[in-house]
């Protein structure tokens, strides 16, 4: 659905897609694989203490928690710190909940500090008390079916396809990995995001920014092209020129539709100026009849409205048809 007039336009002239990852090309429905406690708070507390914490949070995220409210629990003062996670205060202590660095309120080094190491490859919150690491919780978001043939659609045309996260370098290399995405940037602030957009601009390029966040609002306002999911939070689709309303393959027949919108312009005009530049001084010297100047202005407006028409019966591409098949 497109809300803005010129993206259709600016689409035929793009030449780099940029991804968000959780709820682009990810489905955005996160389970909670893993629990391990640290310390002497158990699985089902601190799995609570996280609910709470998430229950009023948009984030894809939060839902993982939601099978484990307990409305004995009631955080209190919640904060969210954009891309960094989640404060609040339960039972007079401050908890957080996201990346080690924001959980433990200090930077981390690996090395030094063991017990706040990720417990092993893919997406894990921690949870904190005070300052002190409470619990590692494990987070699973498969794939979107159609991005692997997204992805090739888009390569396959001639375009850079980038992968833009917040998330850990684990978890979006892995995804970088599946989908042959070769550039892409993992634990980018918002900040850090439009950074790079504007770093992409400056060189030239036209760009086209898909997310779904409050974290990508920054982004997809810079971007020349903004589309969101047709899941995004409000904020994200307010600041789109353009919704998906079904899966990302949606965003590369747009990206295909704006192209062929514009050949089928180009040719409309070489007709008219061809035409009129024909016509025209035949029609001034007396050597066309009214009548059939009157039939040939007529027959050349049916020449161009008839091949704008041909848009109506447009079909994916070749290669992205085949590959359908083949999934």
């Amino acid at each position: 659905m497109i809300t803005r007039a010129d993206a259709m336009e600016t689409l035929s002239n793009v030449t780099r897609v940029i991804f968000d990852k959780t709820g682009t090309l990810t489905r955005g429905e996160m389970h909670l694989t893993q629990t391990q406690p640290l310390g002497d708070l158990t699985a089902e507390r601190a799995r609570a203490v996280a609910a709470a914490l998430e229950a009023h949070s948009e984030h894809p995220i939060a839902r993982a928690f939601r099978p484990f409210r307990d409305a004995t629990l009631q955080a209190k003062n919640i904060h969210s710190h954009t891309g960094q996670g989640l404060e609040g205060s339960l039972n007079g202590a401050r908890w957080r909940l996201g990346k080690p660095d924001f959980a433990m309120d200090r930077a981390v080094d690996d090395a030094v500090d063991s017990v706040i190491a990720a417990p092993a490859k893919g997406q894990w919150l921690l949870l904190s008390e005070n300052g002190e690491p409470r619990a590692w919780f494990g987070l699973h978001d498969g794939v979107r079916d159609d991005a692997a043939d997204t992805i090739s659609a888009l390569q396959a045309q001639g375009l850079s396809v980038e992968l833009l996260s917040g998330d850990t370098q684990d978890a979006v290399e892995s995804l970088a990995d599946q989908l042959n995405i070769t550039t892409w940037h993992a634990g980018v602030s918002p900040e850090g995001k439009l950074a790079r957009m504007k770093a992409l601009q400056a060189a030239g390029e036209t760009v086209v920014m898909i997310g779904d966040g409050i974290n990508d609002v920054p982004v997809l306002a810079g971007a020349d092209v903004a589309i969101a999911m047709n899941g995004a939070t409000d904020l994200a689709r307010t600041r789109a020129d353009a919704v998906l309303l079904s899966p990302p393959n949606a965003g590369f027949e747009a990206i295909e539709i704006s192209r062929a919108t514009r050949r089928i312009m180009r040719q409309n005009m070489i007709w008219s100026v061809c035409y009129n530049f024909s016509a025209l001084p035949l029609a001034a010297m007396g050597l066309v009849p009214p009548w059939l100047a009157a039939i040939g202005m007529s027959l050349s407006s049916l020449v161009v409205v008839g091949n704008a028409l041909r848009l109506s019966r447009w079909r994916p591409s070749l290669y992205y048809r085949l590959a359908l098949q083949h999934r």
